[in-house]
């Protein structure tokens, strides 16, 4: 037991042990380098960087206690190239500002206490002198300890062996942002250590060699990355008395005394952000809007051209001011690309760009809402809002809004930015949550008509908090209303499916279809069985639906339902392991229950394959016992390692319809209307009525047939990552990964009721840019390095219907149009205010052929032979 004690005494002694050897009035000369490499992950291809060599002069200038004063003087500093150049761009670069100033340290039994800087010194020598003392922080006894290292909040790992010491780094991002839904992120990994070798009982550093690196790589295709490599190397050449000590009661005396009649200012260990002026090539966020005007008009939209001049755009006026923002809003030169610049001070999310938005819209307007509706769309896919936007959207909801469209929109927008705020858990539990979740639901109950009930349902089907499930199950359940349970399900089917992994969940859904309480509307319980089979429903849950298929009425429901099962069982969801075991029972699993010959039909498919990532496809549709259409969705998935996102959902509904055709409506109270709804990047948008009575179906046959028509347009910031690199060198490296998509979603329908047919295409068009970047900007050097990728796609998804006999014959296809992807990496390295410069290029182009996916690949098949065999 004693020995015990008396080793956990000697850990808790020596996890303070420092570096004794170094004694006041002593000089230690050292030779210094550090060197800076940049370029792209996984290649042999050249660098491009910097080195930086000096002489060292470490003086204990003042010691007392186990507290002393180091001073720390840089000499003859070289800057040059880590590797060979035909031009010398570095050649003649002036290293006087680094040298000119000492910096000096408070340092306690090896821990950096606190860094002196001269006051006239600049932000980058000073850096760079941080770089060379943070190798001085260093315990010469094994053990874990929380540091302020030049990189800021460390945890450090000690490993001793004999002379050697080794210290691995762990710190903390403290600087930027990024997305908090990693399919669409990037991921950053890290990796830096110290080793050191000490000399003699009473130890001083002999040599430190440091390492570190940072990769960061897109998600969805980790060919696009940087990475970033800092080495340093600190050598002890010469050491002995000489060094000029001075007298002092205290570390501050010290200073001033060592200062020499120079003023020094305390300033902590971590590395200071570098304020770099623009001096080359300047242009203001007007003058880059004047530059891209062409390039951001609507014909433009979807095309590679929209996305490059957003992301310009975009760069420029995260740093603008609220004033400079809305000159350019209300500038009339502009007033044709408004909505696009809308589109970019949105995704620019900054407290000014906010606050010109909400000055120079007006959402109390009963018509001409288009730009606040603009607005509203782009900001419900913000990547990492903050409390005071939810504020101020939530303030604004309470407030005046003149139209229900703009106000439905709001609480949509405010929904979704709620969901991408609590994927940071410690901030979902900021008070502002609450506050937002209590407007939805007092709104909820609130509600004197269906379509208020509609609209804060969806909004806390966009918000998925947990807490609200139960709330949501009340309404699917028990609502008077079918399509009240029917946006309740829809909500629930928003949520991760393990937060429904519960019986009371399976049991509510399991009411709904059964219809043990009430009568339901088909598609409401199709929807609950679909979303039953989904949250991992017992043996008993899924026997109960396969028996129950075999008197369903009318036959598509169990048509739909059986495949839906199929399809869960192809695409191997979670579920298939209990659904196959069932299936072995032959009084579930039999011909009367699995013989179903209706017209309705679930599939699902992939639609891309990488390394990193997989998109798939799934469409869904059911139809009413006459035979015309009553549902569809069209699902579109990006998986990635451990998250999915949703990336398109376009829902049709129809009802009402049979009495045109002549046969018996399901519903006899229902009129004939038609709806769209659309989910995009994961976030609901408020939906599209089609039309409402027979009057405007024939009208809109009339008017529109063969017109195409946009639903959705505009320009989104997907990917958005900013992070600062406090190197342990002392450069400070930044880092940005952003992707642009300029999306334009419509279609159009082609009716010919002469020939008792329909064409209707729904054509998705899209062009995503992703750029990202490392550079070194600094009065010194600027070194860096550049990508980007880019690609333009359209997928077509045609429906052919002949409607001139019973049942109908219909042919679905869906089509991708043949489209390049690009990628480029740029790298350079010059001096402010020189001409010469190094610059590498590199550029990559692949051609993506055109493809016709699958879809219910029997069944569609024959039809689509039998309405085009003449052809």
């Amino acid at each position: 037991m004693w020995s015990g004690v008396f080793l956990l005494l000697c850990s808790f002694v020596l996890g303070e042990a420092g570096l004794p050897g170094y004694q006041a009035g002593h000089a230690y000369h050292y030779n210094y380098q550090t060197r800076l490499r940049l370029n792209e992950p996984d290649t042999d291809k050249p660098d491009v960087g910097f080195q930086l060599s000096a002489g060292v002069d470490v003086t204990v200038v003042w010691g007392s206690g186990d507290d002393q004063l180091v001073r720390v003087q840089l000499k003859d500093a070289q800057l040059s190239h880590i590797g060979e150049r035909k031009a010398a761009v570095f050649q003649k670069v002036s290293t006087t500002n680094l040298q000119a100033h000492p910096v000096m340290f408070h340092w306690r039994a090896g821990q950096v206490e606190a860094v002196y800087g001269a006051e006239k010194d600049t932000t980058q020598a000073v850096n760079l002198k941080k770089g060379v003392v943070s190798l001085f922080q260093v315990q010469a006894a094994a053990g874990e300890r929380q540091e302020m290292d030049v990189s800021g909040q460390c945890m450090a790992l000690y490993d001793v062996s004999k002379s050697k010491v080794m210290k691995t780094r762990d710190c903390l991002l403290t600087t930027g942002f990024t997305n908090n839904n990693k399919v669409v992120g990037v991921d950053v990994k890290s990796a830096s250590s110290v080793v050191y070798e000490l000399s003699g009982d009473q130890p001083i550093i002999q040599s430190a060699i440091a390492e570190e690196n940072h990769v960061t790589r897109v998600n969805l295709r980790d060919e696009l990355g940087t990475i970033i490599f800092s080495g340093q190397e600190l050598k002890l050449e010469k050491q002995g008395t000489g060094g000029a000590a001075v007298q002092g009661a205290s570390v501050e005396e010290a200073v001033t005394a060592a200062a020499g009649g120079e003023k020094f200012l305390k300033v902590s260990l971590a590395t200071e952000e570098i304020i770099q002026e623009c001096t080359e090539d300047c242009e203001s966020p007007a003058e880059i809007v004047t530059r891209y005007r062409d390039d951001l008009s609507t014909e433009a939209l979807a095309h590679l051209s929209s996305s490059n001049a957003f992301l310009e755009v975009l760069k420029r006026l995260r740093h603008a001011g609220k004033e400079t923002i809305l000159n350019i809003l209300t500038d009339e030169a502009n007033g044709d690309i408004v909505p696009q610049l809308i589109d970019i001070a949105t995704a620019a999310q900054t407290d000014s760009a906010m606050e010109a938005l909400l000055e120079f819209l007006d959402f109390s307007v009963e018509e001409d809402t288009d730009l606040p509706d603009r607005f509203l769309f782009i900001l419900g896919f913000a990547t990492h809002p903050t409390d005071k936007t939810l504020s101020m959207l939530l303030e604004k909801l309470s407030g005046e809004i003149g139209s229900e469209k703009i106000y439905e929109a709001m609480a949509l927008t405010l929904g979704a930015l709620v969901y991408t705020y609590c994927l940071d858990p410690q901030q979902c539990e900021q008070p502002i949550v609450g506050e937002v979740k209590t407007a939805f639901l007092e709104g909820l109950e609130s509600a004197e008509f269906e379509d208020g009930q509609l609209m804060f349902l969806r909004a806390l089907g966009n918000a998925r908090l947990p807490d609200t499930i139960t709330v949501l199950l009340t309404h699917a359940e028990g609502a008077q209303s079918n399509a009240v349970s029917m946006a309740a399900l829809k909500a629930l089917g928003r949520f991760d499916s393990t937060l429904l992994d519960s019986n009371g969940v399976r049991r509510s859904l399991s009411r709904i279809f059964h219809q043990n309480k009430k009568t339901y509307e088909n598609t409401v319980r199709t929807a609950a069985a679909s979303l039953l089979l989904m949250v991992n429903p017992s043996p008993w849950d899924v026997r109960n639906i396969l028996l129950s298929l075999s008197t369903q009425e009318p036959k598509e429901v169990s048509t739909f339902i059986w495949a839906r099962i199929k399809d869960l069982l192809d695409t191997n969801h979670p579920s298939s392991v209990v659904i196959q075991e069932v299936l072995k029972d032959v009084t579930a699993a039999n011909y009367y229950t699995l013989a179903q010959n209706g017209l309705s039909a679930a599939y699902s498919n992939i639609m891309a394959d990488t390394l990193n990532a997989v998109a798939t496809y799934g469409l869904f549709i059911e139809f009413a016992k006459s035979a015309l259409m009553r549902r569809s969705n069209m699902d579109v998935f990006l998986h990635g390692q451990d998250n999915s996102i949703q990336i398109l959902q376009v829902a049709l509904e129809a009802e009402g319809l049979e009495a045109m055709m002549g046969e018996e409506a399901e519903d006899e109270e229902a009129s004939a209307s038609g709806g769209m709804g659309l989910i995009l990047m994961d976030v609901q948008v408020r939906p599209f009525k089609l039309f409402a009575g027979q009057a405007e179906l024939m009208a809109a046959a009339w008017s529109y047939s063969g017109v195409r028509m946009s639903a959705v347009t505009g320009i989104v910031l997907m990917q958005d990552h900013f992070q600062i690199h406090h190197l342990q060198s002392g450069v400070v490296v930044e880092s940005t990964f952003q992707g642009g998509v300029s999306v334009e979603l419509g279609g159009s329908v082609d009716i010919s009721l002469w020939n008792r047919a329909s064409v209707t295409l729904v054509s998705n068009n899209g062009a995503l840019v992703v750029k990202g970047s490392a550079t070194v900007d600094s009065p010194l050097v600027k070194v860096g390095v550049d990508l980007s990728a880019e690609a333009e796609a359209t997928i077509d998804f045609t429906t052919s219907v002949d409607f001139s006999d019973m049942p109908f014959t219909m042919c679905l296809q869906m089509e991708q149009k043949a489209f390049q992807y690009k990628r480029n990496i740029s790298l350079y390295e010059k001096v402010p205010g020189k001409d010469a410069k190094f610059r590498l290029k590199r550029e990559r182009t692949r051609s993506i052929p055109e493809k016709s996916f699958p879809l219910f690949t029997g069944q569609n098949n024959a039809q689509c032979r039998a309405m085009f065999s003449e052809d």
